[in-house]
C-alpha cells in the first residue's frame, strides 16, 4: 500500500491502570491481581475512573472507586467493576530457601477493541506490556522486595520500570497465555505494588452512513458527507487519521485530519465537504474535508486508515457500484447493523434512509443519530 506524504508517527498507545494495591503475600490462586481504570499519565490523554484495590488470603481482592477520581469519562469504562482489562493469578508458590514468590499471570481483554494490535490483525511489535508504576513496596515486616524476572526495563511513567510482555493479540474476552512472575520477598514481609498495561488498541470505527448525491440545489462539493460510528469501548481521537475515496480513476491522495476531535464510545462523527449548514443542506458536519474527497455517483469507495510505521493500516472501507441504489438524490444509505459486514453499500446490510428521517430543509438521513434502518 502506498504511504501518504505526511510525517510518520508512532500511533497513540493506551495505558490502562490495572492494579491499585495487591498484597504480595496474599494473591491466591484464581484471584484477580488487578482492577483499576486508566489514570492520567503521559501515555494517556484520558482521565478515567480510578479504583483502589486490596488483597489478602482471607478477603481476596476488593476494589472501590478512589476518592477524588475523575468520573466524567466513566461512560467509556466497561466491565462489572469498571475495567478495560483484567489480570488474574494462579499457581502461587513460595520457596522459603530462595525467598522467591512465584505465580502465573494472565491478561484478559474486556473491551470491544482488540488489545495488542492497531487493527485486530497486525500485532504490536512491542506486545502487551504490563509495567510497574509503583512498588513493590513493603508495608509490614523487614526486608527488600524486588521483581526477580522482568522481561526488561522501560521508561513509561518514570525511568527503569520493570515490565512483563505478552506477545499476543487479544480479541474481546480473550485471555492470554499465562506468564510466570517472580518476586524476591523475605518471609513475613507484606508488600504492595501497582501496574499498568501499555499496548496498541484497535480503532473500531465503522462507516455507518453515506450521502453521495445531495441532489436539488445543494452542490456535490458542499452536500456530500459520510458518518462514522465508534463501535468500541474507548473514545477515539480522529486527529492524524487519513481518509480518501477511490473512484474509477483510482484512489485520491490520502487526506490527513490535522485537528483534534474525539468520537466517544457509541458516538457518531460526520465528515463532509462543508460545515456551513446553509450550503450543505443542514448537515451537522464535525469535520469539513473540502475538496479532498469527491464522491462519484457510482463505482466509488470511502476509506479510513491510520498511519503505522512507514505504512497505512485500513480502519474501515465501504464501496458502492450502483447509482440507482447508493446515489439517489438527497437520500442517504444507512448501515443496518454496524457489527456486521459493511463493505458493500449496495448490499443487504445497507438500506435507504426512511422517508420520515428528515434533516435540514428536506434531506433524508440521520446524521449524528441512530440510523432509521438500524436492526439490532
Amino acid at each position: 500500500m502506498r504511504t501518504p506524504q505526511l510525517s510518520l508517527f508512532r500511533p497513540l498507545r493506551m495505558a490502562a491502570a490495572l492494579l491499585g494495591i495487591c498484597t504480595l503475600a496474599g494473591c491466591g490462586d484464581g484471584q484477580p491481581v488487578a482492577s483499576e481504570a486508566p489514570r492520567a499519565t503521559a501515555l494517556s490523554p484520558r482521565v478515567l475512573q480510578e479504583f483502589d484495590c486490596t488483597a489478602s488470603v482471607t478477603a481476596g481482592v476488593r476494589c472501590a472507586p478512589a476518592r477524588g477520581s475523575a468520573g466524567g469519562a466513566s461512560a467509556t469504562i466497561i466491565g462489572n467493576s469498571g475495567v478495560f482489562v483484567q489480570l488474574a493469578s494462579s499457581n502461587v508458590s513460595y520457596d522459603t530457601l530462595t525467598e522467591i514468590l512465584q505465580f502465573d499471570v494472565t491478561v484478559k481483554n474486556l473491551m470491544n477493541e482488540a488489545l495488542g494490535s492497531p487493527n485486530g490483525v497486525v500485532a504490536d511489535p512491542d506486545g502487551i506490556r504490563v509495567f510497574f508504576h509503583s512498588g513493590p513496596t513493603p508495608t509490614s515486616g523487614t526486608g527488600v522486595v524486588s521483581v526477580d524476572n522482568p522481561d526488561g526495563y522501560g521508561d513509561f511513567t518514570a525511568m527503569n520500570q520493570p515490565y512483563f510482555t505478552y506477545h499476543e493479540i487479544l480479541l474481546k474476552n480473550a485471555v492470554s497465555s499465562p506468564r510466570p512472575w517472580r518476586f524476591h520477598i523475605p518471609r513475613g514481609v507484606t508488600a504492595t505494588f501497582g501496574v499498568y498495561v501499555e499496548t496498541d488498541v484497535q480503532y473500531l470505527l465503522v462507516i455507518n452512513e453515506v450521502l453521495a448525491n445531495p441532489g436539488g440545489a445543494i452542490t456535490d462539493s458542499n452536500g456530500e458527507w459520510f458518518e462514522i460510528y465508534n463501535a468500541g469501548s474507548l473514545a477515539v481521537n480522529l486527529q492524524n487519521l487519513v481518509i480518501a475515496d477511490s473512484a474509477t480513476a483510482g484512489r485520491r491522495p490520502y487526506h490527513r485530519i490535522p485537528s483534534s476531535f474525539w468520537v466517544r464510545a457509541g458516538g457518531y462523527a460526520v465528515l463532509g465537504g462543508s460545515a456551513d449548514t446553509l450550503l450543505n443542506g443542514g448537515v451537522p458536519v464535525d469535520y469539513a474535508y473540502g475538496s479532498a474527497l469527491a464522491l462519484a455517483n457510482s463505482l466509488d469507495a470511502i476509506k479510513i486508515a491510520r498511519v503505522y510505521g512507514t505504512d497505512t493500516l485500513t480502519v474501515d472501507r465501504a464501496a458502492y457500484l450502483s447509482a440507482a441504489i447508493s446515489a439517489q438524490n438527497g437520500i442517504s444509505r444507512e448501515l443496518k447493523n454496524p457489527l456486521l459486514d459493511n463493505s458493500n453499500i449496495d448490499g443487504a446490510n445497507w438500506a435507504d434512509a426512511a422517508i420520515s428521517a428528515v434533516y435540514g430543509p428536506g434531506g433524508r438521513g440521520t446524521p449524528k443519530a441512530q440510523n432509521s434502518a438500524f436492526v439490532p
